[in-house]
This record gives structure tokens, sequence and C-alpha cells, in this order.
């Protein structure tokens, strides 16, 4: 999250360095993947299960900090200080990944 860290002044110079920006295009790799988690039917009882291993737990734990991330990101939008709404989305649709992967595990059994 480099991006958010730079000075609006400094993108030109952040990207030319060669660090990527957010774009719909990596928000859209994220969309696969949870379409692919999705399509091997996870199950899981109740509308959340944090921690029924410890891998899923240290997954629901990155969920909460991207969630955490987001709303302050929300902040800046409110505030006018947003640049790229593309990040907004992104840490949106990878809070979703990370919940999936942690029910995933958790039906797996993958520790």
């Amino acid at each position: 999250m480099g991006e958010l860290a730079t000075a609006q002044e400094d993108l030109p110079r952040y990207a030319s360095d060669g660090f990527a920006l957010v774009t719909s295009k990596m928000t859209n790799g994220l969309e696969i993947v949870v379409k692919e988690i999705e399509a091997q039917n996870i199950t899981y009882h109740g509308w959340a299960t944090p921690g029924g291993n410890p891998t899923s737990a240290a997954l629901d734990v990155a969920r909460t900090v991207c969630r955490r991330a987001e709303r302050r990101v929300c902040a800046l939008e409110d505030a006018g200080q947003l640049q790229n709404r593309d990040l907004l989305i992104y840490l949106n649709r990878l809070s979703d990944l990370l919940w999936l992967f942690a029910r995933w595990m958790e039906t797996k059994n993958l520790c």
C-alpha cells in the first residue's frame, strides 16, 4: 500500500520507479479467485466461524486488518484526499477473499 503512503505530487515518480498503482485489473484478479473458491461449494456453519484452526484464525486477523484499512481509506475519500478510488474497491474485495480463504481452510481442514 505504498501508493497510499506516497504524497499525491510524488505519485508520478512512484509509478515511474516501477511501483504499481492499484487498478481495476488487480481487483478483477481478486474477483476471479473469489469465484474459483466459491465454485468449490464451501460449507460453514453460521455467518462466520473465526478461528476454526490456526491458519483460518490468521486469515481472520488479516481480514480484520484489511477492513480497518478500508475504513481509513473511506475516511480519506470523505475528506477528498483519495486520488485513486480503485484502492477502496481493491481493499473491499481483498477482505472478501480473506474471509473466503479462512472458510475454505476450515472446510478443507487445511492447517
